[in-house]
């Protein structure tokens, strides 16, 4: 089984994607921007019939590493008040919540989480 983790750059020059394959398949991804010393998590996504397998987890893994690299003070990102999933997720990688940000998603407020890198 073939696993691997491909970093790729999109037509925003600050716009990158991470992408989770296995024997050719992606079955995640995250989209962040890279701004000058900062990095937004703008979106992450793994395949569910695939979900509770550490997908996620390789991939903010290799996020951080990849904001490490590359000298990042932060990270941010904002998640739904409801995803528990997602937010756990994040605190195990030492993001904090660090505001709310009322109807973010319209019908539902928004987290604002922060890591701090550098």
């Amino acid at each position: 089984m073939i696993r691997e983790i491909i970093e790729l750059e999109g037509p925003n020059p600050y716009g990158r994607r991470l992408e989770f394959y296995e024997e050719g398949k992606v079955l995640g991804y995250i989209n962040y921007s890279l701004i000058y010393d900062r990095m937004e998590l703008d979106n992450i996504y793994v395949d569910e019939s695939r979900r509770k397998e550490g997908i996620g987890k390789k991939l903010l893994g290799y996020l951080v590493a990849v904001a490490i690299d590359s000298h990042v003070i932060n990270i941010t990102l904002e998640v739904r008040v409801s995803n528990e999933i997602a937010r756990n997720l994040y605190k195990q990688f030492g993001f904090r919540e660090v505001a709310l940000r009322r109807f973010y998603y319209g019908d539902e407020d928004g987290i604002l989480m922060e890591k701090q890198v550098m």
